[in-house]
């Protein structure tokens, strides 16, 4: 080959890399998509990439079109490439909010994983026009069902991309705690069309007034419920007052096997780990009690930390505790080779009964700064070593923990290991996700919890919560009798409704029982009894965890006029 032969082919592999080069570019670029300002276009492509995990199917629940004059794009016609699929697919372009109906919802079955296609919905508006806004509410037919919506989504708008992106799941951990507004892809940043848009936006004109906040007794006004939710009602044998059930004493006087009498000058709390965060420790706040289950007044003694901080050990006493509000909580910094150490000085000798805890609560993920291994000295000798139970992350619920320091009340004796299989922990958590039919109203007819022994749990009302309550929650219903100590007092296999519970659903919320425990409780089984009055109230779907684990998830069966819906959790087999 002649040097100008190989120099000549030298210049056609050159050239034949840079345009590969080239093309490796613009491929790059249209990944990386840049979301236009007021894109105009008549035919607009999504295109499904991926969903949040369901394995058969991918969809949605409705999408908003806005245009730059801040009213809604007219569709003229909305096509699909899917053949299988569930569900009417102009129901994506109809105006509602927060509809969680599976039969106004679409989803389309998946493609097969090694198919170069992709699930597309075309939506073809009746004239071009500036886009200004679009809104996906995505697939939220219940929690575990949420798995259907779309994840990952492409937009084409007359075949140029205007958008690629991850949607969020209809239901994720923040949508507990604030109402779901969808997922909002904005294509102008003008304050004028914004204003016209809210000036037509359903979903901000039927926003209630003031936003559901997350504090349980904010919640339990249930101002912001349906007004279209029908009425339910269970009181033919109440009475015209209403009826309260007195709770046993916080800390009842059992009669001593031996005298005890802790006489206290000096308290030391050590705390010696958290539930796994670095760097910090904290508590929301404390309590003490006298031999008279009297709390004993601040006056009467004065708190200092090892940290030496006035400031933050004032927050320690100050009676707020159920909250989430880190400005009323004690946080310092931690290192896991020097204990943190509370200690509380009486200006006289008291008796001391109990502690009362509120372990730190800021957010679920703030939750593992709390203490947890920790130590207890009165007058320098040790008299308790205890765990502290880890706060929830939410206020559904009263979470403190009682610690009797009296040795001989056997409820606080903390129970070993042996050598059986069981679960253990402190919180038991059981979320009903879904029901068997109704939108409305969801139920049980009771939960047994067994121990390690196979011994039924005699589980005491102190030891349970249900948020929501129970249906009295709501403005029009009082003296309802199906209330949440029903699900821990027999009989649960019944048809008689007054012996089982009922409360609202809540709108993005999901209706909770907790079995909450001031020691160490090692469970074996637990068998639930599904609602039976009306069957579609039963509860379909569950997931139980304990100490923020989960361990199981499934489904109930549901009830039916003769058999009452049960499911046993054989936790020796997990």
């Amino acid at each position: 080959m002649s040097e100008d032969e190989e120099i000549k082919e030298i210049e056609e592999i050159t050239e034949k890399m840079n345009l590969e080069n080239k093309e490796e570019e613009e491929e790059e670029e249209n990944d990386g998509i840049t979301i236009p300002e007021l894109p105009e276009g008549k035919v607009l492509e999504l295109r499904l990439l991926s969903n949040w995990g369901d394995s058969n199917f991918i969809g949605l629940n409705s999408v908003e079109i806005f245009t730059s004059t801040g009213e809604r794009a007219v569709v003229e016609e909305i096509t699909t490439n899917a053949t299988e699929y569930n569900g009417n697919l102009e129901s994506l372009i109809i105006e509602r909010v927060r509809c969680k109906d599976s039969e106004k919802m679409w989803c389309a079955k998946k493609l097969p994983e090694n198919t170069d296609e992709q699930i597309v919905v075309r939506i073809e508006l009746k004239e071009s026009c500036k886009l200004a806004l679009i809104r996906f509410w995505n697939y939220n037919a219940s929690r575990v069902h949420a798995q259907i919506g779309v994840r990952y989504l492409e937009m084409l708008l007359d075949g140029r991309g205007i958008f690629r992106g991850e949607l969020e799941c209809a239901f994720s951990a923040d949508s507990e705690f604030t109402p779901v507004m969808g997922e909002t892809v904005l294509f102008t940043t003008c304050e004028s069309i914004l204003e016209l848009i809210a000036a037509h936006d359903v979903c901000l004109i039927n926003l209630p007034e003031e936003t559901v906040p997350s504090a349980t007794l904010e919640l339990l006004k249930a101002n912001h419920l349906t007004p279209y939710r029908p009425s339910t009602c269970e009181e033919k044998e109440a009475p015209s007052t209403p009826v309260v059930n007195a709770l046993p004493p916080k800390f009842p006087s059992h009669p001593p096997v031996t005298s005890y009498r802790n006489d206290v000058k000096i308290l030391h709390i050590e705390l010696l780990s958290n539930w796994g965060m670095g760097g910090l420790i904290g508590l929301t706040g404390l309590e003490l009690v006298d031999d008279h289950n009297q709390l004993i007044d601040e006056s009467q003694f004065t708190v200092t930390t090892s940290d030496g901080n006035k400031e933050q050990t004032s927050k320690l006493f100050n009676g707020r505790n159920l909250t989430r509000d880190p400005q009323d909580m004690w946080l310092v910094d931690f290192d896991s080779k020097k204990p943190v150490t509370i200690s509380i000085t009486f200006n006289e000798s008291v008796t001391l009964k109990a502690i009362s805890i509120w372990n730190y609560n800021a957010s679920f993920e703030l939750s593992y700064a709390g203490a947890k291994a920790s130590k207890i000295y009165a007058n320098g000798k040790l008299i308790k070593s205890i765990i502290f139970r880890k706060a929830t992350g939410f206020v559904y619920f009263d979470y403190v923990q009682d610690i009797v320091l009296d040795p001989n009340n056997m409820d606080q004796d903390v129970v070993p290991k042996g050598i059986s299989h069981s679960i253990g922990g402190f919180v038991f958590q059981i979320r009903l996700l879904s029901t068997w039919g109704d939108e409305f109203y969801i139920g049980l007819n009771g939960i047994e919890l067994y121990n390690r022994k196979g011994e039924l749990i005699k589980v005491k009302e102190n030891n349970l919560a249900a948020f929501p309550e129970s249906v009295n929650i709501l403005p029009n219903i009082k003296n309802d009798l199906r209330t949440s100590n029903n699900l821990i007092t027999p009989p649960n296999d019944t048809d008689i409704a007054k012996h089982m519970w009922l409360t609202a659903l809540l709108p993005n919320r999901c209706a909770r029982v907790f079995f909450v425990f001031d020691v160490q409780t090692y469970i074996s089984k637990i068998i639930i009894y599904n609602y039976r009055k009306t069957p579609e109230r039963g509860v379909r779907h569950i997931s139980v965890t304990v100490d923020d684990l989960i361990i199981f998830s499934g489904e109930i069966p549901p009830s039916t006029e003769t058999i009452t819906g049960k499911l046993e959790i054989n936790l020796l087999d997990l």
